[in-house]
């Protein structure tokens, strides 16, 4: 599975590949956008960004046509369902599609809906609890019609925050975690910021913080310092309020900024990136003028090529 990324900034293809039993980045390319190429998870300069695609598809060298694709979290509404254990699959489906058209007050036909079902509810006897996933029909079109116009077959859409719990798993899995451990992440784009909240494995809290870091450094190191410790108090609920156990940064973080959140939070903080993590085919390498976590995505998605 090609893992292809259509971000603010630019577009990345990444292919994954078994070398032994260990995992190794086989592809990879990245090519700029113009600025203004997608505002607000939207897609406006529709042949800019195919063209880019194109180009990073060939540069990549991957011979792989079957794309996974991600919808920003913005672009997407998820929600937990509590329902009682016993529900049969006519009747879950007719819950899940009750509750996607209350969310999203449109048409049926278009919305975009997929659910999971996650397990016995931790909240209420006898019941499970199902995650819910609605998307407006056009947002996932868009991305659909960028990689078909390049030769591609879209096969899987994700959502970028699960995207990246996967990456940040697998850059993770040597690491000697303690049990409940709460990690955070702080994802830095072009254009924007996202906290992330993990816990064994699964996302527990997310949230876009307002600071963009495009204003004056320190001030917005320090807003963003703050946003994300405001983040963190609120992920306490879901968390069961765990300690925050360490921080990574994923994108081109400022320098001070490590210090700042460490300072402020009172916990390790550093960079992750699949380059450190994960070994790459003979002549791969990040692109110039790119953060080496910047493919983090690109990544998470390529692995659901090794979904079971």
């Amino acid at each position: 599975m090609l893992g292809v990324d259509i971000g603010n900034s630019g577009v990345r293809v990444m292919e994954l590949a078994l070398h032994g039993r260990q995992l190794q980045i086989a592809h990879y390319a990245h090519c700029r956008l113009p600025p203004g190429a997608i505002r607000d998870g939207s897609v406006v300069m529709r042949e800019e960004i195919a063209e880019s695609l194109h180009l990073a598809l060939r540069e990549s060298g991957s011979q792989l046509r079957h794309a996974a694709l991600a919808l920003p979290p913005s672009a997407v509404i998820k929600k937990i369902l509590t329902l009682p254990s016993l529900t049969g699959d006519d009747e879950l489906e007719l819950h899940i599609e009750n509750e996607a058209t209350a969310l999203l007050p449109v048409a049926r036909e278009e919305l975009g809906v997929d659910f999971a079902v996650i397990g016995p509810s931790p909240h209420q006897v006898d019941s499970i609890d199902v995650l819910l996933v609605a998307a407006r029909q056009e947002k996932i079109n868009e991305r659909i019609e960028l990689v078909t116009a390049i030769g591609l077959k879209p096969l899987i859409m994700d959502v970028e925050s699960n995207a990246l719990l996967a990456a940040v798993c697998l850059m993770l899995r040597s690491s000697e975690l303690p049990p409940n451990a709460l990690l955070g992440i702080v994802h830095i784009e072009a254009e924007q910021v996202y906290a992330y909240f993990i816990q064994d494995g699964s996302l527990v809290f997310e949230r876009q913080l307002s600071s963009s870091l495009t204003r004056k450094e320190a001030d917005a190191i320090e807003t963003l310092s703050q946003e994300f410790s405001r983040a963190y108090q609120l992920s306490q609920t879901a968390s069961g309020s765990a300690a925050l156990h360490h921080v990574y940064l994923l994108g081109a973080a400022p320098a001070h900024l490590q210090h700042v959140l460490s300072t402020r939070l009172s916990v390790g903080v550093s960079t992750l990136d699949p380059w450190q993590q994960l070994p790459a085919k003979s002549g791969v390498g990040v692109g110039e003028h790119e953060h080496p976590s910047a493919c983090a995505l690109a990544c998470g998605l390529a692995l659901r090529g090794f979904d079971a």
